[in-house]
């Protein structure tokens, strides 16, 4: 009887293909509108129940976007809401796909939209995947070729995201990890028509029962992904579960979307050249000459902050007041640490360097605002000491000079170079701009907007907008220095 009802799910599973695929040959719109192929990014999720998603879908989760897109039962293209997986009714759950696809959009060309494909089945082994094996009355491999068909139609299929283990979480399946990773990569690649296509690969969470194993596992899928240029992998550790030591909860299923987004966007989908504006000193010229330019253009940026060492009389017509630099972060900039009083990190006891940094946070908490997480050296001098000090207290970039490209592959996120931006430094500055390719990262340090009393470290305000009209034909992205997050590793 048993057999009987496999075989009749799978004979379902075969008609109800062809009928969609013939449905949805004759339909390529969605709310009335056709789509273009071209400007469709198409995302298929594989693997076991994680990937599935067992997490409880709340209100924030059914909240469709217009260009986060999915397939119903019949195959109609449709606004994504969780739950997207329709394979397994009884256990649906929130996954990561609704998550994954809303953080694309902020990477990602205005004009395209994401589809996402859901293929993982709960408690799938992945020798069952290479073998086509029938799991919960789908056909695994089948399942996956057909969603693959479906993506083609409708756009062009840029990466698999993976998240199975836990069924293999065993001697044997930690043995054999490495080769089953490559057979089945190899197969979905070959069934896409792509060998560089990208498989992203999530960690197993670190709240099993049987942890040893799994962590096996998680150094099995790192080990080979190293060995394949065209896999990456995601850090979950520190994600937590429903309370079954084995399933993402809500939260986490929705970190891990934004996660593999992060990652998909830092190792293959980059396509923007990056550029991160820092304003030092807490100068009045960024509050009434640069933040309005920054609006004009659209741009964020980074107002690093210190309460300038002057004269009253001078200070009180120089520097910007906590009122002025409340009013910045309201804007939506980022507010920055550059010491209280912009002293020299070498020149300080561990306990005076904590002070200084404290006084801004002080200040910022008295004002409503975050606690920075980003700072900048005061002179652009750095040491080791300094550096610990800042990893304790919380922070997770600061930056230096150097005028070159950040890399996040291979920079110290404490040491991030920059090129200083000022009247005598225009052609090299310049040339860093104008050279910038898609994917790289420029960092610019600009000082007082203008300071007339300091021909080294003046920007005139007409340079700066020069800049930033290039950065706008450029189509740059201009981010702040805690929005780098997306573009380093986990």
């Amino acid at each position: 009887m048993f057999v009987k009802i496999r075989i009749m799910k799978y004979f379902l599973f075969i008609v109800s293909f062809f009928a969609v695929m013939s449905y949805s040959s004759a339909q390529n719109n969605f709310s009335g509108h056709k789509l273009d192929p071209q400007k469709v990014w198409v995302f298929i999720l594989a693997g076991q129940s994680n990937m599935s998603g067992r997490g409880k879908v709340e209100a924030q989760d059914t909240v469709s976007t217009p260009r986060v897109l999915s397939i119903n039962k019949k195959g109609e293209i449709v606004a994504a809401r969780e739950p997207l997986n329709f394979n397994e009714p009884k256990m649906q759950g929130l996954g990561c796909g609704l998550a994954f696809g809303k953080e694309m959009l902020n990477d990602i060309p205005d004009d395209v939209s994401i589809l996402v494909l859901q293929t993982a089945v709960g408690g799938s082994s992945i020798n069952q995947w290479i073998t086509n094996s029938t799991h919960r009355g789908i056909p695994l491999f089948s399942n996956f070729k057909y969603n693959v068909e479906i993506g083609k139609q409708y756009g062009t299929i840029k990466a698999i995201l993976w998240h199975q283990g836990e069924s293999d979480a065993n001697p044997e399946g930690i043995r054999q990890r490495q080769n089953d990773l490559s057979t089945l990569f190899k197969m979905f690649r070959s069934t896409v028509g792509n060998d560089s296509l990208p498989v992203l690969l999530g960690d197993l969470g670190s709240f099993s029962k049987t942890p040893a194993l799994f962590s096996q596992i998680n150094e099995q899928n790192r080990i080979y992904a190293a060995s394949d240029r065209f896999t990456s992998v995601i850090s979950t550790s520190d994600l937590h579960h429903r309370g079954d030591s084995l399933h993402f909860n809500s939260e986490g299923q929705r970190e891990m979307g934004k996660r593999f987004a992060h990652e998909y966007i830092r190792k293959f989908g980059a396509k923007k050249p990056i550029v991160v504006l820092t304003f030092d000193d807490g100068s009045v010229t960024h509050y009434y000459n640069v933040a309005p330019l920054l609006k004009k253009y659209g741009f964020t940026a980074t107002f690093f902050v210190c309460d300038y060492p002057r004269k009253p009389e001078v200070a009180a017509s120089k520097n910007m007041t906590w009122n002025q630099i409340q009013a910045l972060d309201k804007m939506g900039f980022e507010i920055g640490n550059h010491t209280g009083h912009h002293k020299g990190v070498g020149n300080l006891t561990k306990t005076e360097l904590v002070n200084e940094i404290k006084y801004i946070e002080d200040k910022c908490k008295a004002y409503g605002i975050s606690k920075p997480v980003s700072f900048a050296y005061p002179g652009n001098r750095s040491d080791s000491a300094a550096r610990i000090v800042l990893k304790e207290m919380g922070y997770v970039f600061a930056r230096v000079g150097g005028s070159r490209y950040f890399n996040p592959e291979t920079d110290d996120r404490l040491l991030i170079p920059s090129y200083t931006m000022t009247d005598k430094l225009d052609e090299k500055s310049s040339r860093a701009l104008q050279e910038l390719r898609p994917g790289q990262i420029l960092i610019f340090t600009i000082h007082e907007v203008p300071d007339p009393d300091h021909e080294n470290y003046t920007t005139a305000p007409e340079l700066l907008e020069k800049y930033l009209k290039l950065m706008s034909m450029n189509h740059d992205e201009v981010i702040a220095m805690k929005d780098l997050v997306k573009y380093c590793k986990n």
